[in-house]
């Protein structure tokens, strides 16, 4: 075992005595952001959801996570299990202690193999020079959450590709084998993705090419990021991140984005029948399926090179509720899970005139059918005159956070995100006290962002009479 202690790269091995709870500290002066029922990290920086999977009995969840402050440094894979999604406890965390990862433990997947859990991570290394090398590695897991073993499969990325190539996630075929996806970027700076095949965990990867995908317009786009094939209800879904696609007035409106493609896979062809972006709000990335999790996914609620007002507090981002995908007119819906649903309490229902205080509305889910009519809804007020705001117009749903605090790297990007939708029927808000998840008609289309409104009270205000459907939710434990 190797302890890595060198500047941000500094493993949980290398923590001096009672250093986190120093951070935790600061992280608890915090009491206007911190969530209730998002996964948040106890101490500095979450990222990307890696090595969902459900083994039978349980659901494994492990994120990217650098415990020391709110930046990107050392990445472990922190691990979490649960039964149903509202009590969690710790497995082994992931920690950075061999030469083939002496830079952190990437993102990744994993599957079950013989009954145990295999995680698919990239290993960063940097050489005397600095230069990034990556090694693709496994991880391999009991069903209690204990580590049993790591090794290196790939030492070097294959020629014809620079040092990204990284995030391996791995699926079976029909046949039984084991195949995993690899986000790359070729000598030329343009993004793929590379398939691997092994006939066993013994046997070394054999690199069977690229993934096609001939109707994505993959101009600009210099990298892809954490891929994720898998099959779900006949057809094959396609997740990914590319990096470099140019912003766009209504659609792909962030510095990067989060896409889905349906279709078919012949080999390494992926034949597509639909293809769109996942979400449309200020703040999503690096989408997940759970293995054998039917449909169930994550994401990190974040974007690369992004600061929040949180990170004063040493700690930054969270993940999504767990979604469930379904297929509906050939696309992709998606909705919080039902555990989600069956965890609300104190229900009510308001008939809302113009304005009203509604009670732990930060945590709570709001309703309503605006019956395609235009609105605008404006949610929290300060002293300081912040507010969140909605609104629907022509077809044109919008959300507004210029009202509020941002940090230089969120405004950078803008105040206002739009979501073209031409009928909209039933709008569902779910706040967390920094988050909010919006499913317009039933999950048609979704936008997730964070929102920083200190000190707030918990007011709505609406444009014209509105009968709104309120209920609180159950907060996570994680022990």
């Amino acid at each position: 075992m190797h302890i890595f202690n060198q500047s941000k790269y500094k493993s949980l091995h290398a923590q001096q005595e009672g250093e986190l709870a120093k951070i935790r500290q600061q992280v608890c002066q915090d009491t206007d952001y911190r969530p209730t029922y998002h996964i948040s990290p106890e101490t500095g920086l979450l990222n990307d959801p890696n090595g969902l999977i459900f083994d039978g009995e349980k659901y494994h969840l492990f994120y990217q996570w650098f415990p020391y402050g709110a930046m990107h440094g050392m990445k472990h894979w922190r691990h979490l299990m649960t039964k149903d999604f509202q009590h969690f406890c710790s497995g082994d965390t992931l920690i950075p202690d061999r030469l083939f990862e002496s830079h952190g433990c990437y993102s990744g997947g994993a599957i079950l193999w013989q009954d145990q859990i295999v995680a698919f991570y990239t290993g960063n290394t940097r050489n005397e020079e600095n230069r990034r090398i990556p090694h693709q590695n496994i991880a391999i897991f009991d069903k209690s959450g204990e580590l049993k073993q790591k090794r290196c499969l790939l030492a070097c990325p294959p020629q014809g590709y620079t040092e990204h190539c990284r995030d391996p996630k791995p699926f079976l075929t029909h046949e039984g084998k084991i195949r995993f996806v690899l986000g790359a970027q070729r000598e030329n700076l343009t993004g793929t993705a590379l398939i691997y095949e092994m006939d066993n965990l013994q046997s070394d990867p054999v690199l069977l090419g690229e993934l096609t995908l001939e109707q994505f317009n993959d101009q600009d786009i210099f990298m892809w990021e954490c891929p994720d094939l898998f099959e779900f209800e006949e057809k094959y879904i396609f997740l990914w991140s590319p990096q470099g696609k140019k912003q766009q007035s209504r659609r792909f409106q962030n510095n990067y984005h989060s896409i889905y493609a349906v279709g078919q896979l012949t080999d390494t062809k992926f034949i597509t029948e639909h293809i769109d972006e996942l979400d449309q709000g200020f703040d999503f990335y690096a989408p997940q399926s759970i293995w054998q999790g039917q449909g169930i996914y994550f994401a990190w609620v974040g974007l690369p090179d992004m600061t929040y007002p949180t990170d004063q507090f040493q700690w930054h981002s969270i993940l999504t509720m767990p979604r469930q995908l379904q297929f509906k007119q050939g696309k992709l819906f998606q909705q919080p899970i039902e555990a989600i649903y069956n965890q609300m309490n104190n229900y009510q229902q308001y008939q809302i005139e113009n304005e009203q205080i509604i009670p732990n509305l930060d945590r709570s889910y709001l309703k309503f059918k605006p019956s395609n009519g235009s609105f605008q809804l404006e949610c929290f007020s300060n002293l300081q005159g912040q507010k969140l705001i909605f609104s629907y117009e022509k077809g044109i749903f919008s959300l507004n956070r210029s009202l509020s605090e941002q940090t230089e790297t969120m405004k950078k990007f803008g105040d206002i995100r739009y979501c073209e939708i031409e009928q909209l029927d039933c709008v569902e808000i779910f706040f967390d006290r920094s988050v909010v998840e919006i499913f317009l008609n039933q999950g048609e289309r979704v936008m997730t962002s964070r929102f920083f409104i200190p000190q707030r009270e918990n007011t709505l205000r609406i444009s014209r009479p509105i009968v709104f459907s309120v209920a609180e939710l159950t907060p996570i434990s994680i022990r």
